[in-house]
Order: C-alpha cells, then structure tokens, then sequence
C-alpha cells in the first residue's frame, strides 16, 4: 500500500513539473532527405508559430502521435525501416521540437501476384490497390484501398469473399494476393425495425433490391440513400445478416431511428445567400427560423413553414431581404418516385433608389409573392435533374404601383464528379440551367445559363482550380424594370473580385446595372500553407453586353489578386486582396466564406 502511494505522489509530482503554458517556439530536423519541412509541417499538430497562431500551446502527447503521423507518411513513400525519434528542450516555456529520422532504405515494388480471382481482372485489381512494378512500395495506401476491392465483388453478389495479402521485404518488394470469392449470397427476407408510425409499405417501396435476388451493394447503397432522402429517419443502416443453416442466404435487417417529428429549427450567421438569379451568391449576414412536421399525417410527407432575414454585407448593406414560405413536399407524387416540393411564398427586397425630384436616394419596397412546384432526382450522389413550374407576381412601392406577373418553367442539370463538396482537390463538376418565361404572362424570355467547374491536384496538396460561366437571355424586353435581378450581374466576392458587388457595370450614380449576356471565368492556385492557412493566387475574367457582337474575348475585363484561407469545420473563411488588370490603382478587399467555387 505504502509503495502503491509512493508511486501516486511521484506520477502527480511529474504532471504537476510539466509546464502547463509551454509554447511552441521551433521544430529542428535532422536526416530528412527525402521529405521536405514544408510537408512535415502540413502533417504533424505540434508546429511552430505562423501568420495565424503566433504562440501555440505545446503538449507532449501530441507529440509522439505526430511521431507516429510522420512514420505512416514514410511508409507511404517506401521507407519501411524508417526510425523516427522524438523529444523535446523546454527553456522559460519555449519549447524546441526535435525530430531525429533515420529513412533507411526504400523499397520499390517488383513483382504482384493474384491468385484465385474469377471475376475481377487482375489490372483492375493491381490499379485499386495502386500496386505498379517499380513505384515505391506503398503498404498504407493498400490498406486505405483494400475496401474498394471488398465493394466489387459485393456488387457482383460476393458478400462473404476473403482476401489476404502479403508482402516480401528483400532487396525489392514482392506482393501476394490471395483471393477466395466464396458463393454467391442472395437476400431471402427482410426485416424492418424502429419505424415508428411509418407504415411499413411506405419504407419497402424505397427499397430497389427484392427478395430472392442476388446481393448487390449498389442496390443496397441506393435503398440507404432513398430511405434517408425521406427525412424522417435520422438513422438508416441495411445490415445483411447469414441465415441459419444456410452458407448462401441472407436476411436484410433494416434498422432506423426517427427525427422528433415535431421541431422548431433556428440557424444564422455569415453564410453565402442566392439573392437574385441573375448574380452569384453574396455573403450575407443572416437568421433563419423554421417549423417543420417531418410526418405529417403519419405519412413521409414534410410540411414545413420557414422565415428568413438577411442582410448582405460587401462594404456596404445593401438590398436586404426579408423571406416567408409554407412548403409541403413528398418523395413520391402520383404514385411515382419523383420527389416533389410545393411552396408558397413572400419576399421583400429594399433597394436604392435615387429620387430625381429631391436629388437624393432613398429605399424602395420591392414584393415577390409566388407559388412553385419543383421535382428534384439524384441519379448519383450530388448529381442531380430539378424542373420548377414558377407562378410568381411582384411590385414596387412607386407612384406607379405596377403589378407584374411572371409565368416560368425551368430544368436545371447538375453532374457533380468533385471528390469533396466543400474540401475539393480533383474532379469536376457541369451544371446548366434552362428557364423559359411566357405562357400568358408579363413577361417572355429564355434564359440559359452554363457553369463547367474543374479541380487537379498538383504538388504538396495544392490545387488549380477553374470555373466558366456563360449565360444569356433570349428574348428580354430591355425597357422592363428588372426588379428581382433577372438579367447578369458580375462584382464582389463571389465573381469578380476586382469590383463591388453587382457594380461590374454600374450607372454614373454608382447604381449596378445588369445585361442579357454574360461571360465569366475564374482561376485559382490554392496552395495549403498547413493544415489550417493557405493562400490563393487568382484571376477573374469577365464581360457582360447587351448585343452578342461586342461579347468577345478580347474585350474581357480582368482582375488579378491573392488571398488568405483559413480552414474551419465549415469551410475556409477567405480573405482576398484584387485589383483592376487595366487599373491596378482600383483595388478592393473582400471578404467571403467557403472556397470562391
């Protein structure tokens, strides 16, 4: 007992030596030949100071789990015999990290075997795991890729397939693959649990795989996403469970918890709001407070009543708005699997406007109330089809008192193949929207809009990121007021930088003005400083017109700047500085949130 306490008193004694406000004052390497500081320091969490954190806390637990961090990332370079040693100089609470990194040999790959595949190619197999003859031996991204080949062969109804692979570490490194496909598994009953008032018939008919079919891991994927898609369950797995005396049987267990069914949801802050079709998303400072039924009638349709406030902030407030909407939506709309939305809704718009009788501006009252009906199908996780049949009606508070009407179908298709919605390093994503006003209203157009985004990721995490934009409108009355921003606007945050928002083209009274066609491209160099900043180098072209003939490249307007991110859990929060290609003494800061696109 006494040698028990001895030992408490000395394991308290040496945590309460241990400095609590020790700071991180600089990291030393030494045999790092292969693998430069700027990539340690994008891995590692104990990092010396920077432009954001200029003292940051040191803690040695950290420490050996940034050891082993960096051990990992040289076994994915080849290194396997890498020794990594860490410690630590503490003098007046400024802390010296040192690593000291035997790298050892690195081992190259020389030659893959597969054994026992039927059904899958070996190539295919060698490509998903990253095995090629004579890159560096790579055992952690094998891992990391090892539930890719588990997946194909579960879509090809190889539930219980097994596969072991070894490695041997000579001069070179040689991998073996052992795979035992098993039989194939088909789904006998399914099972359903949790579904609360649901009735049952509403949760099979999402269901797209049917008993007695051969197990598939797409159909089992899809009938997880459509049943979440309802938005009545806040939990949905589809477990596939061996049936009892029986080696190719499975029953399918669908386990599901509820929302409150109930509930009032309240959200604000400063997030991007579409506030006119015309323009890209403004940063805006915003409330949103919503009551929504999750089952009304103890069915999966929602209804939901939502209030919006928001103020857009870019130097200036400007066009405020103010949003009521009641919405009924369902997943399936006449006995079809086509979700639909209805929604009913008033908007106010306050806008500028300068009265020519007492030379001064003042704010004009602007209505939109209307009436949507919108169908929305993913075909591939953010790939989506949307078409909307738009019933909508707005004023302004002028002597005037106008009242116009405008009827509208529209489809918007949207190919989203990024890797990440938010983070992203690679892929690319198309989207063009179709929208035709008419049918017995105020007001007849076309308009078209196209938008290519495209992401590569090239040396040390960095990425060139790209977007094009082009849109027109067909058929536009130019003597109509265009009170909700129909027509193209470019400035601020969100598309050209080098300019206040929606003053790309502006009146001699500093009012925006919008026009019929639109050209608009954006680059970016986004390069990771660590795993919190980065900086991004850009350039911002563009060019609106009211006549197709003076739409050419050579009359782009450009700007070109840098910027400062810095990584939150919702996205970067940017800071960038442009100026005017042909004026560069015209320069703007801007502020936004989330990547530009």
């Amino acid at each position: 007992m006494i040698k028990a306490f001895t030992i408490f008193l000395i394991l308290i004694s040496k945590v309460l030596s241990e400095p609590d406000n020790s700071f991180i004052r600089s990291i030393q390497l030494n045999g790092n030949e292969n693998v430069s500081l700027n990539e340690i320091l994008y891995l590692v969490r104990q990092r010396p100071p920077n432009f954001f954190f200029r003292r940051p806390k040191f803690n040695p637990r950290l420490l050996k789990l940034d050891a082993l961090t960096l051990k990992n990332y040289y076994h994915s370079k080849g290194f396997l015999d890498v020794e990594i040693k860490n410690s630590y100089e503490n003098e007046k609470n400024s802390v010296d990290i040192k690593y000291d990194i035997i790298e050892g040999k690195r081992y190259y790959l020389s030659k893959v075997n597969v054994d026992g595949n039927k059904l899958i190619n070996d190539h295919k197999i060698k490509k998903i795991l990253g095995l090629k003859v004579g890159n560096p031996y790579n055992p952690v991204l094998i891992n990391d890729n090892l539930y890719q080949i588990e997946n194909e062969y579960h879509e090809l109804g190889k539930l219980f397939m097994e596969i072991i692979i070894e490695d041997q570490i000579l001069d070179s490194v040689q991998v073996n693959i052992k795979i035992n496909e098993g039989k194939n598994i088909y789904v006998k009953n399914t099972y359903i649990e949790n579904n609360g008032d649901i009735d049952t018939s509403l949760i099979i008919r999402e269901l797209i795989y049917g008993d007695d079919e051969l197990f598939s891991k797409r159909k089992v994927d899809i009938s997880t996403r459509r049943l979440r898609e309802m938005n009545v369950f806040s939990l949905v797995n589809i477990v596939p469970v061996k049936v009892i005396n029986s080696d190719s049987l499975v029953n399918m267990v669908v386990e599901l918890d509820n929302y409150k069914q109930r509930e009032w949801n309240s959200i604000g802050g400063y997030d991007p709001i579409q506030f006119a079709d015309g323009a890209e998303p403004i940063p805006a400072i915003s409330v949103t407070t919503e009551w929504r039924n999750r089952s009304f009638f103890n069915s999966p349709t929602q209804f939901s009543t939502k209030l919006l406030a928001g103020i857009p902030v870019e130097e200036e407030f400007i066009i405020p708005r103010i949003r009521y909407d009641v919405s009924l939506s369902s997943n399936w709309f006449l006995g079809i699997r086509f979700p639909t939305k209805i929604t009913a809704y008033y908007e106010t718009f306050f806008d500028n406007w300068e009265d020519q009788n007492l030379n001064k501006k003042s704010l004009k009252l602007l209505e939109r109330r209307g009436l949507n009906l919108s169908q929305h199908l993913n075909f591939d996780n953010r790939s989506f089809i949307e078409t909307k049949s738009i019933l909508e009606s707005f004023s302004d508070a002028s002597e005037k008192k106008d009242q116009i009407e405008q009827r509208a179908v529209s489809i918007k298709v949207n190919y989203d193949k990024k890797d990440d919605p938010i983070f992203t390093r690679r892929g690319y994503l198309a989207s063009s929207i179709l929208k035709l006003a008419g049918f017995g209203g105020g007001r007849d157009y076309l308009k078209i809009d196209f938008n290519f985004q495209f992401y590569k990721m090239i040396k040390n995490q960095s990425v060139l990121a790209t977007r094009l934009k082009i849109g027109s409108l067909i058929g536009w009355n130019n003597n109509d007021l265009d009170y909700s921003y129909e027509k193209f606007y470019l400035g601020g945050s969100t598309s050209m930088r080098g300019w206040d928002v929606l003053r790309f083209e502006q009146t001699n009274s500093n009012e925006p003005v919008g026009k019929i066609n639109r050209f608009m491209i954006n680059c970016e160099y986004r390069y990771p400083i660590n795993k919190l900043l980065g900086i991004t180098i850009f350039a911002d072209g563009g060019i609106l017109s009211n006549h197709i003939s003076t739409t050419k490249l050579g009359l782009i307007k450009w700007n070109n700047g840098m910027g400062l991110a810095i990584q939150t859990p919702l996205g970067p929060a940017r800071i960038d500085y442009a100026f005017q290609t042909k004026n560069p003494e015209i320069w703007k800061i801007q502020l936004g949130v989330q990547n530009l696109f």
